[in-house]
């Protein structure tokens, strides 16, 4: 049985000549990967290649900067702003996030330093605008995480999958300043020339967070290329949607990793 989910149809179908079923748990959300013998639980997208420690430390925005720092890999800088609200706060996450404006030349992000797939994500040039939006967060319950903004046309998404660079995608902001496709941004062909510096820099950040099965999101920064963020599940349903060709490569990679979870178990 199989999901009426486009992105996750794709991907069930991309290992169906492989021998491989699907049982449904929960529709559209939760099933059992089947291989002869083998199964695994395919939770939403997730496969299951990356062990929780690992996934855990990409979710966490401010935690991911911190491993890149800490191998000397390029990266743009988030800082962790505890919830007021939560019983181990001991620091004023507000008093700190002033300090950070004020540094980083009073333009900042702040976002939630777990991630919600380009939701709660505010471009900050006010201490007003920054009281607004970490009480708007802490009010959600969440955590959050500020960094300096970096003006950059250009970001790039590199699918990597054992440590090698499977998928090179571009992206390029338009009307707005975020470089999400589902916000405007356009899909675009990374040049050939580009892309071993890419591929190094992601292998390098996929190996220091030990994730097998990875999205590294690099931005083009007036110093360089610098990693923007780390995520532990592989989303590209905007990139490849209505578009067969792109559709047909998501799911070569999807095909390669799901094998390579039954081999593992």
């Amino acid at each position: 049985m199989t999901t009426n989910r486009p992105y996750l149809n794709l991907i069930q179908h991309s290992v169906k000549n492989d021998g491989v079923s699907f049982e449904e748990i929960v529709p559209n959300y939760l099933y059992r990967a089947i291989l002869g013998e083998k199964s695994f639980l395919m939770h939403d997208v997730e496969v299951g290649l990356n062990n929780s420690a690992a996934a855990k430390t990409a979710m966490s925005k401010s935690g991911t900067y911190e491993t890149l720092k800490y191998y000397d890999i390029p990266a743009i800088e988030h800082a962790f702003l505890m919830n007021t609200s939560s019983r181990f706060s001991k620091n004023d996450s507000f008093e700190l996030a002033k300090q950070l404006f004020s540094q980083w030349n009073k333009k900042v992000v702040v976002k939630q330093d777990n991630g919600s797939q380009g939701n709660n994500v505010y471009k900050v040039t006010s201490i007003e605008e920054l009281i607004k939006c970490l009480k708007l967060l802490f009010q959600l319950g969440v955590n959050a995480s500020i960094s300096p903004y970096e003006e950059a046309t250009y970001e790039y998404r590199i699918v990597t999958l054992a440590s090698k660079p499977k998928l090179f995608l571009g992206k390029q902001r338009t009307t707005s300043w975020k470089h999400n496709l589902i916000s405007g941004a356009i899909a675009i062909d990374i040049p050939d020339e580009q892309a071993p510096q890419l591929a190094t820099l992601a292998n390098k950040a996929a190996s220091a967070l030990e994730l097998d099965f990875c999205t590294v999101d690099i931005l083009q920064t007036s110093r360089g290329l610098h990693v923007l963020e780390i995520n532990e599940q592989v989303m590209l349903d905007e990139y490849c949607k209505n578009n067969p060709d792109r559709q047909r490569k998501v799911a070569d990679v999807y095909r390669e990793a799901v094998l390579r979870r039954f081999k593992k178990i």
